[in-house]
């Protein structure tokens, strides 16, 4: 990698070429005639600045103000100030406020500004080079504790197959649709104010409330005997009972007509259950007053819902962000949404689907598809191939995280 620029600030536009002119043969140098113009440039050009010496007299604003925004703003940057003055006030000032990494007098001595600028770029690589470590470190940590809350999950789903019907197929839905690689690269620039460590101690307690929720969302609200229900009958009483609460957030529901004139037989409370979360969810994605439209039909021996928000597509950071809709990284480091994950359940265990719909015409918004009769009595005894497929599905998930 070439060696980075010093940028250069003062007023005077001899002493800008005169510096540019005595130091270009040893350094790349680029310069700025005031302070703004030099937090202007660093706008833009700061990952390919490692010094920036400034004089310290200059109209408006001076050298140490200078060097004390590049300190908040560009910590990594050596800040070298000049003056024609000899003050000790002065230099107090500029290593309390600017984080100086030296205080020279004018004139410049040219050996000495020569042996100062080597030093401050040494400074500058070794500073550069303990944060990329860091990150490093981070990011290996971040994508173990990553991987630790997928086994946790897979180990709720194996648990919880006693009491849902397909957990496993349903976590492995889940995370086909989730972008978790790029969930840890968003994640990535947040971790580093975090104690991970910490964070990766906590991991059983969260597993603990996890199960809770999912059993809370799922297990809690569910009829346990199956019901014919009308469809639309049951859709337009659904709107009804909801459309109140949602206008207090700024939510339109409506639904799309014409109904198909058909009747499922299913779990009449963890369908409602189901379309609840995905209508929460569709919400939190758009901060602004929208619609929800909820569509319905029927294919074969299926029915099909969809919940669609009337704005533009998803993005990739917003389809990441679905599934850790209103959990802060701090609470919910590995940013799985678990009453998403809970929606994939309760659609697996009616016999159905869930699909994520990022863009239109079907979307943005959820679709679910859930069979008009229940499925088969769901049989407890496991297949000992079972675990082959989530010993191979763990080390597939595993492979992924450690090379995102």
């Amino acid at each position: 990698m070439p060696d980075k620029k010093i940028l250069y600030v003062d007023d005077e536009p001899q002493a800008l070429k005169y510096f540019a002119r005595l130091f270009e043969d040893r350094f790349d140098v680029v310069t700025a005639e005031s302070v703004d113009a030099a937090l202007e440039y660093l706008s833009v050009h700061a990952d390919q600045i490692s010094v920036v010496v400034t004089d310290q007299r200059m109209p408006e604003k001076s050298g140490v103000q200078l060097m004390e925004q590049i300190r908040f703003q560009y910590p990594n940057i050596a800040r070298i100030l000049l003056t024609a003055y000899s003050e000790l006030e002065l230099a107090i000032q500029s290593v309390n406020e600017g984080g100086a990494f030296r205080y020279l007098k004018k004139p410049l001595d040219e050996d000495e500004m020569i042996g100062t600028l080597l030093r401050a770029q040494e400074y500058h690589a070794v500073l550069d080079e303990r944060d990329r470590l860091l990150r490093e470190k981070l990011s290996v940590l971040h994508r173990l504790v990553v991987m630790d809350r997928i086994r946790g999950l897979a180990t709720a789903a194996t648990a919880l197959e006693g009491r849902l019907n397909n957990t496993w197929q349903a976590l492995v839905a889940y995370m086909q649709q989730s972008p978790v690689k790029q969930r840890i690269a968003m994640q990535m620039e947040e971790i580093s104010s975090l104690n991970m460590i910490a964070i990766a101690r906590r991991e059983a307690e969260m597993m603990v409330r996890t199960v809770e929720r999912i059993l809370h969302d799922t297990v809690a609200p569910a009829a346990g005997v199956n019901s014919k229900l009308s469809l639309p009958a049951w859709l337009q009483d659904f709107v009804a009972q909801r459309q109140a609460a949602a206008q207090d957030e700024d939510v339109a529901i409506r639904l799309v007509e014409p109904l198909p004139a058909a009747s499922l037989t299913t779990d009449a409370g963890l369908l409602t259950r189901l379309l609840e979360i995905l209508l929460r969810r569709i919400s939190d994605m758009q901060d602004q007053p929208t619609q929800i439209e909820i569509a319905a039909s029927v294919q074969d021996d299926a029915v099909q819902i969809s919940a669609k928000g009337c704005f533009g597509d998803l993005d990739s950071g917003q389809i990441a962000s679905l599934f850790a809709a209103a959990i802060p990284l701090q609470k919910w480091p590995i940013g799985l949404d678990m009453d998403l994950l809970s929606a994939f359940m309760i659609a697996h265990h009616l016999g159905g689907t869930l699909t994520i719909e990022p863009t239109a015409p079907n979307g943005p918004g959820l679709r679910i598809c859930v069979p008009r009769t229940p499925p088969a009595v769901h049989n407890n005894e496991i297949d000992p191939s079972w675990f082959d497929t989530v010993y191979d599905s763990l080390e597939q998930w595993e492979n992924e995280m450690l090379d995102a």
